[in-house]
């Protein structure tokens, strides 16, 4: 009774709110994709996000809210939460108007900003495991060189992830100097307090986020679009409201591209190390494919499903899979669930040569 009307409320609210766009921190981020900006700037119409999605989207707000309750029990002063900021770049004549997060007090007196984010495990754990995640970064410094202007006090931030599938927490300890503009990701910690030294530079990493809107406002402004930034197998482009009208006709505008296309010689030792590393990968996917199998079965012969060997454990997972049975559908059935998209597939291979003809 209240499990689907959730989701179509939350679709319907998100029919309705698509915002004006203007440069905000919030997708200053170099993986914005920019001809999605340049769609948004230029006014046209995206598609409505899955009410699902709308709700993952939503409750990345409440984690927050629910961070600083936890926060408000500890010692540190919590406080200036979503307070407005104005941050500006000397030559570039455009302003950017955001709100922080919440800014932290130790028992110091010292000032932290505090970027807090909520996402799914696998992202989570790809971080955690060396991914820097740029975009965040970025949105934080552009916070932190506003911050400076009235306070300059104010050179250090945490970015504070949460996982929202096991609520565990990692934060990057950040230090960013307005004067020189360079990121400095210092450490990354853990919720059991395990910590990671990082000491990675990010240079001009605000300077590159103004140009890239003025990048876009030139692009606004002449009304034209800017190359594909991903193809449309990428998540980006499937979390997109514009895919649609960006790879609408993309069949036509690939069948124009030339052919013969005398190419440099680097691309040439490409194709020759593609070529190797293709036959490498054939056989020992053939021999790992071998050996699975025969681990299995000397499993089976052993009444095992979980075993020791040297160091090793090995262990048989019965894995269920699901399967749509075509026969047991009508055609407008099949057509209606059917998703077509496309990709685009490399091959490689040796010119014809004539007769006598050498390479």
């Amino acid at each position: 009774m209240l499990a689907d009307v959730i989701l179509k409320i939350a679709g319907m609210e998100g029919e309705e709110e698509q915002h004006e766009y203007y440069p905000r921190p919030s997708v200053s981020g170099p993986s914005r994709c920019i001809r999605q900006m340049v769609y948004w700037g230029l006014g046209v119409k995206r598609l409505p996000l899955p009410g699902r999605t709308m709700l993952i989207f939503n409750d990345s707000s409440w984690h927050e809210e629910l961070t600083m309750d936890w926060l408000r029990k500890s010692a540190f002063q919590v406080h200036s939460p979503q307070m407005k900021v104005s941050i500006d770049f000397p030559g570039i004549p455009i302003n950017l108007e955001g709100s922080i997060d919440f800014i932290v007090t130790d028992i110091t007196e010292k000032d932290v900003l505090v970027e807090h984010k909520a996402i799914n495990h696998f992202t989570f754990q790809g971080f955690w495991d060396g991914e820097l995640p740029v975009d965040y970064l970025t949105q934080t410094c552009i916070y932190l060189r506003g911050l400076q202007k009235v306070n300059p006090a104010l050179t250090s931030a945490l970015l504070l992830i949460k996982n929202k599938n096991t609520a565990a927490y990692i934060e990057y300890a950040i230090g960013y100097q307005g004067v020189v503009d360079r990121c400095e990701v210092l450490s990354l910690t853990d919720s059991n307090g395990k910590v990671k030294e990082i000491n990675k530079s990010i240079e001009n990493i605000t300077l590159d986020a103004f140009t890239k809107f003025m990048v876009v406002a030139d692009y606004i402004s002449k009304k034209t679009l800017p190359k594909r930034q991903y193809f449309v197998d990428d998540w980006q482009c499937s979390y997109c409201g514009w895919a649609g009208i960006c790879w609408e006709g993309y069949r036509k505008e690939f069948e124009e591209l030339k052919t013969s296309v005398m190419l440099s010689d680097e691309v040439g030792d490409m194709l020759r190390y593609y070529k190797e590393v293709g036959a490498h990968k054939s056989a020992i996917t053939k021999e790992y494919e071998e050996l699975s199998d025969k681990i299995k079965a000397t499993m089976k012969e052993a009444g095992a499903r979980e075993g020791v060997a040297g160091e090793y454990i090995a262990k048989l997972t019965l894995v269920e899979s699901t399967r749509l049975d075509k026969e047991l559908l009508t055609e407008a059935e099949i057509e209606r669930a059917s998703k077509k998209s496309f990709y685009e597939r490399l091959s490689i291979s040796r010119p014809k040569m004539a007769k006598g003809e050498k390479l």
